[in-house]
């Protein structure tokens, strides 16, 4: 009778548990996740055995999920690259066509149509560059440079660049340095920063009006540097702004229209920005136009 009293009641203390644990290997074997055990204070072994199973659910549940949201994010590029591809080479493959079936014997035409490839493959090549450099900024090895800028070499030197390139849309391109008594340099990698602003500028030329205005203007503040730049184009939907730095991401077509653009460049920007321990937002400026401000850290330290 004793004998079976305390396996009655012994059966009891670990039914709970075991029911639990085969509960939960039919959760795993349908993907589902989404579930925790408690640990049984009863037994010492089946209180280790169930915090065992359970860290193994956890570390399982963050291993399928970032498995799954690579695939997700390969499906979004797989689907990017076909959207974005396939308007450049249809056009390249045209003109291409008319040209082999007799228009190379009119100068004219042949050299309009030679100007149409040649910018179309430039626009598919830039969108491969784009996934390129998304591929090494995600790399778990990518880490940016340290070295002095300083920082009034740096913006004049990169305003003349803008400058250039505002002149064939005729645009307007003001650039100031507002006087500091801070330092005159600040610690980061001049080319990752470099592409950061190419990025920025090169988004607020595609989108700003000829005989428009960009204007960017520099400080250093309280050990930040820190990056203002605005233009006169239409500006940011906004009634979602977190998602502008994500990769993929494009908006309606007040700023996406027609330009092969992957939603990459601005996500390409934001990790530079955080590997340099520092922020960049979009917004609106009152006035109408986005606004973007980048901060990044006067310090040596290059914390990601």
């Amino acid at each position: 009778m004793f004998a079976y009293l305390f396996g009655r009641r012994f059966s009891k203390k670990i039914e709970r548990p075991f029911n639990e644990l085969m509960t939960a290997a039919k959760n795993i074997q349908h993907n589902n996740l989404d579930f925790s055990l408690s640990v049984t204070q009863d037994a010492k072994e089946l209180s280790q055995l169930l915090h065992a199973f359970e860290e193994m659910r956890k570390e399982l549940k963050q291993s399928l999920a970032k498995q799954w949201q690579l695939e997700e994010d390969r499906k979004d590029m797989t689907a990017a690259i076909a959207h974005d591809l396939r308007t450049p080479l249809t056009i390249i493959h045209g003109h291409t066509e008319i040209l082999v079936e007799g228009s190379k014997n009119d100068p004219e035409r042949l050299s309009r149509y030679l100007h149409t490839i040649y910018t179309n493959t430039q626009r598919s090549i830039q969108l491969l560059n784009q996934l390129q450099e998304v591929s090494v900024i995600e790399n778990p090895g990518f880490a940016v440079k340290s070295e002095p800028i300083n920082i009034n070499t740096f913006v004049h030197e990169k305003a003349n660049e803008f400058q250039l390139l505002c002149q064939k849309k005729e645009i307007t391109f003001v650039s100031s340095l507002s006087e500091t008594e801070g330092p005159n340099e600040f610690y980061g990698d001049p080319q990752r920063i470099s592409q950061v602003l190419d990025n920025i500028i090169t988004n607020c030329i595609r989108y700003t009006p000829e005989r428009g205005e960009i204007v960017w203007n520099t400080a250093i503040h309280h050990n930040e540097v820190i990056f203002e730049i605005h233009d006169t184009g239409p500006g940011f939907t906004l009634s979602n702004k977190e998602q502008l730095f994500k990769k993929f991401y494009r908006e309606d077509a007040s700023r996406t229209s027609g330009h092969g653009n992957l939603g990459l460049g601005l996500y390409i920007a934001h990790s530079i920005v955080k590997n340099h321990g520092g922020s960049i937002t979009a917004d609106n400026k009152e006035t109408g136009g986005a606004l973007f401000k980048i901060v990044l850290p006067v310090g040596k330290e290059v914390k990601p």
